[in-house]
């Protein structure tokens, strides 16, 4: 945790601290906020490194989760050092997995309920986002928390919402801090949670009806690792910069780009990488040392992930026929390269092996999308022993630890 920081509220407040500390307090923010409005063209801001002291606060009552946006576990075993929430391959609902050995997970928890996207906040709880609302009607929209082996469940956050990127979430290391997207017909709005309060700290336009480009199109909101920025990376929204890096410590801008895509932070410290729209060049932002670019090779490269335990980025690239290759990036460029065979969409599950999955190119009929598409085979590859092994996994949703959490 870093030092400075102070926590006032976490599921304590019903069932006691979580076994990895506290989290946000439970709130019921207003669905009201500024309209949005266009951002003008970005440039670097100064960036001291923050140490995020949020104000006392009086502990609320816990929220209840409504059944409408409830889900459940029931444990057969107790946490372990690497998990992942995971989809198995014939199964209906997700499960918290065992994956120190990736290749043959042990099931820990069902999970059970809605069909949501649950993603692991510590080694014991996750998180998800349910709504009542459309892009067309808002309507009541949660990010609710269960600790998994306890059954303590609350909502962390409520608003007025349901149209695109609305409910899209992240948590600090520390688990302090809360940024969610709130998104109707209005606008999209950017919200920091946390002990001194719910605030909006970055507004844009509406998420426009439109097609999506998924080798040039994403979301993605996460904090670096060691909790002093959060970032917002997307392509969707009428108005408003594409990327931004925000201080923990207020919310305030550190870094804006009007366009941006593809990011994610590095393993440690705070290291956003990222590229443009239809570029191939990689940049890196670096809080002390400004922008660069980050490896001479140009590549393409779709939806990057870095590997929590060690210095390693896992990425897709589409050669010039739309085949996907999953390339790795380890240790500023002295390790990896381009991996056989055609896979995409890599996900770390422990620090020295991650998931991904085969592609084929689609059939005639296979509707809207890319030339390949995957083909319901997935595999894990372990990058100590350069091995693939065939796997059950269907889909990754998170993993424990996180980054920053090691």
């Amino acid at each position: 945790m870093r030092n400075g920081v102070v926590i006032l509220l976490c599921l304590a407040a019903i069932a006691g601290c979580t076994a990895n500390g506290p989290l946000a307090p439970v709130t019921s923010p207003s669905a009201k906020r500024p309209s949005p409005s266009a951002s003008p063209t970005p440039s670097p801001l100064e960036s001291p490194t923050p140490s995020p002291s949020p104000s006392p606060s009086v502990i609320p009552s816990p929220v209840a989760v409504p059944a409408w946006a409830a889900l459940q576990g029931s444990c057969v075993s107790a946490p372990t050092a690497q998990e992942a929430v995971l989809q198995l391959q014939g199964t209906a609902n997700p499960v918290l997995a065992d994956v120190s050995t990736a290749k043959a997970p042990r099931t820990l928890c069902g999970i059970s309920g809605g069909s949501f996207q649950p993603e692991l906040v510590t080694q014991t709880m996750i998180s998800w986002y349910a709504t009542q609302g459309n892009p067309t009607a808002a309507g009541t929209s949660v990010i609710a928390v269960l600790d998994l082996f306890t059954g303590t469940s609350t909502v962390a956050a409520t608003w007025s919402g349901g149209s695109f990127m609305d409910g899209l979430h992240a948590w600090s290391p520390d688990r302090g801090f809360l940024a969610y997207v709130a998104s109707d017909q209005s606008g999209v709005a950017l919200h920091l949670l946390s002990g001194g309060g719910d605030r909006v700290v970055g507004t844009m336009g509406a998420v426009p009806g439109r097609g999506s480009n998924p080798n040039e199109d994403d979301s993605y909101l996460a904090f670096s690792p060691d909790g002093a920025y959060f970032a917002l990376v997307q392509t969707f929204t009428s108005s408003g910069d594409q990327l931004q890096v925000r201080r923990t410590i207020d919310g305030s801008l550190a870094f804006s780009l009007s366009r941006g895509t593809m990011a994610t932070w590095g393993f440690a410290g705070s290291r956003l990488y990222y590229r443009m729209p239809s570029s191939s060049v990689i940049q890196v932002w670096d809080s002390a040392a400004g922008v660069s670019q980050a490896f001479g090779q140009q590549l393409s490269w779709i939806r990057p992930r870095a590997d929590a335990g060690d210095d390693s980025l896992a990425f897709t690239v589409r050669d010039p026929n739309g085949s996907p290759h999953v390339w790795l990036y380890g240790h500023g460029g002295r390790s990896g390269g381009q991996l056989p065979n055609v896979r995409s969409s890599p996900s770390w599950l422990n620090s020295t092996t991650f998931f991904y999955v085969e592609e084929a190119v689609c059939s005639a009929n296979c509707g809207p999308g890319p030339g390949w598409q995957p083909d319901g085979k997935t595999f894990t590859f372990d990058i100590s022993a350069q091995a693939e092994t065939s796997s059950k996994i269907s889909q990754v949703y998170g993993a424990w630890p996180r980054l920053g959490q090691t």
